[in-house]
């Protein structure tokens, strides 16, 4: 999966929990979660929730207080997505 797929489909995650409002610009990679978007850390767990089971992957909580920018959401799937050196 390329790094355009993964951010589509957290893009679309990210749209069923958005708390802004229809007049905002598009999503993009540096869209804040907190400050854009509204996300607070209890909304950003059900995220979570769903990137997981979107992507397959299993994230480590001490990974949230990080998740600042759609980038970062992206970054870190990514990152967990590619093949671990030795397997």
């Amino acid at each position: 999966m390329n790094r355009t797929e993964i951010l589509q489909g957290i893009l679309k995650i990210l749209k069923r929990y958005e708390g802004r409002g229809a007049n905002r610009s598009p999503l993009t990679e540096s869209t804040s979660l907190a400050k854009e978007l509204d996300i607070d850390s209890a909304r950003m767990v059900d995220i979570v929730l769903d990137v997981e089971q979107a992507f397959g992957v299993t994230v480590d909580d001490a990974s949230l207080p990080n998740l600042e920018t759609v980038k970062d959401v992206v970054d870190l799937v990514e990152g967990l997505l590619k093949p671990q050196k030795g397997s």
